[in-house]
């Protein structure tokens, strides 16, 4: 089946060739293609919704030994996993489970437990918004005012559609930000933001890889209606004329979805 090509108004989204692309996390979601020399140099990760995969900051941990990693969700805690290993347990006693999914239950909880404990994370559990309301919100100034060195910090976001309020105040502190892993939202109705949102990216930003995640379709422009972008400070990326052109790309992306294809484009 041929790969139709994504209308040419969404050329500026061709990513530049890097031979530095690395992949972490799981091959599904939750994993993420990057630069593997800011990785190498720079030790501060925030991330924006971290749900119920973590597979990312675990690798970045082991890449990183001295990494400092902020993380910020209102929608994660350990009730969630005490609930579902309730849930499972009373399943099992009615044997409409199999008891390996009630020890799987209760591994999740420990292996939450001991990612939130660990020294380096800082897990803040609060929705990150672009002006605060209530007590259980946040705002991008006080992130980064938590954050001990300010000059050196990877930026992941994965926060439902929300993406698109907060890109004005991200682009404040574009000097600080070496490298952006983000995933937007519901192109197919935010089309007019999801432009305007790259474009100011890309002033400060050059993008280095793009992803569609395959748990939704594609747009009739024929890009993928949740798409994942890893974008490097403009300081930081060579010159080139150079572009890839066709995704996914092989050993490096993977379906989010792994019971469905990837989404396949070209530019």
């Amino acid at each position: 089946m041929p790969i139709h090509k994504v209308n040419k108004k969404f050329n500026f989204l061709k990513p530049i060739k890097t031979s530095k692309l690395k992949r972490l996390g799981r091959n599904a979601d939750g994993g993420y293609v990057v630069d593997s020399n800011i990785i190498k140099n720079f030790n501060n990760l925030v991330t924006f919704g971290l749900g119920t995969d973590w597979s990312f900051e675990l690798d970045f941990m082991k890449e990183k030994k001295n990494a400092n990693i902020y993380v910020y969700d209102h929608t994660v805690n350990s009730w969630q996993y005490f609930g579902n290993i309730f849930k499972n347990l009373r399943r099992l006693i009615f044997l409409r489970t199999k008891f390996s999914k009630l020890i799987e239950s209760i591994l999740s909880l420990k292996n939450f437990l001991n990612f939130t404990n660990s020294n380096n994370i800082y897990f803040i559990k609060k929705k990150i918004v672009k002006k605060i309301k209530s007590r259980n919100e946040i705002d991008i100034k006080s992130v980064f005012l938590n954050i001990a060195n300010k000059e050196d910090i990877i930026l992941k976001c994965d926060i439902e559609g929300s993406e698109y309020e907060i890109i004005d105040q991200i682009l404040k502190y574009n000097k600080k930000i070496k490298m952006i892993l983000f995933e937007f939202h519901w192109i197919d109705i935010n089309e007019k933001k999801f432009i305007n949102s790259v474009k100011k990216l890309k002033k400060f930003f050059n993008i280095i890889h793009i992803h569609g995640n395959n748990h939704s379709d594609k747009t009739i422009s024929g890009l993928p209606v949740i798409l994942e972008l890893t974008l490097v400070n403009i300081k930081l990326t060579k010159k080139t004329a150079k572009f890839n052109i066709n995704f996914p790309l092989k050993k490096l992306d993977y379906p989010n979805n792994p019971y469905k294809k990837d989404i396949s484009f070209k530019f």
